[in-house]
């Protein structure tokens, strides 16, 4: 965990000190997207993954060349009831209930390919993945609650798309291949997003 926090902070430094050169002509985006998160490994479904929401803040540092840091939410919610052996009288019934959420806040570097109004571009992201889950059982009479939490480093290789519907407003696309490495394991998961976005500032 120590680690991992290190090697965020170390990333969000290096950000910071990408913003730092520019002047008045500095021009930022402010992305708000709904998200989609499917896991994308072998036995699983695309279809199981958790909805979400993110903000994306961008700085160009050049026409064509952005760094930025993401925060986005994930969370689902589970439930499912028991009743065992009732018809024998000696029956046990109850409930299930369970709950996951994602907080992933992570920084970028994009390239975009054009400067018109359709923008494609590639980049990538690398940070913090925080997951917690907790379950909760009961019986009628009795609960037993259970909590866990982790925090990991991940990174994701990512292509999107931009259209500029005005020179301040405009709407956005992207996916990417998020790699999420957990004590010598890794998951992996395919992120969609799609939103609008705002620019301040002019180059």
């Amino acid at each position: 965990m120590i680690n991992t926090i290190k090697v965020t902070a170390s990333l969000l430094v290096v950000m910071v000190a990408l913003l730092l050169p520019g002047g008045a002509k500095a021009q930022f985006q402010v992305n708000v997207t709904g998200n989609y998160l499917g896991p994308a490994e072998s036995g699983s479904s695309f279809s199981d993954g958790p909805w979400g929401g993110g903000v994306t803040l961008r700085y160009f540092v050049s026409p064509n060349l952005a760094v930025g840091l993401n925060g986005r939410y994930f969370s689902s919610n589970g439930s499912a009831n028991f009743d065992f052996g009732s018809g024998a009288g000696i029956g046990a019934s109850g409930s299930v209930k369970a709950s996951a959420n994602l907080l992933a806040v992570t920084g970028q570097a994009e390239y975009f390919f054009s400067e018109s109004a359709l923008r494609p571009y590639v980049g990538i992201e690398a940070g913090l993945y925080r997951a917690a889950g907790t379950v909760e059982i009961s019986d009628g009479f009795n609960t037993i609650k259970a909590s866990e939490s982790a925090n990991n480093f991940g990174v994701a290789p990512k292509v999107g798309l931009q259209y500029a519907i005005s020179p301040a407003f405009g709407v956005n696309a992207d996916a990417g291949y998020h790699i999420v490495f957990s004590d010598g394991d890794t998951s992996k998961f395919l992120l969609l997003g799609a939103g609008v976005y705002f620019t301040f500032g002019q180059r």
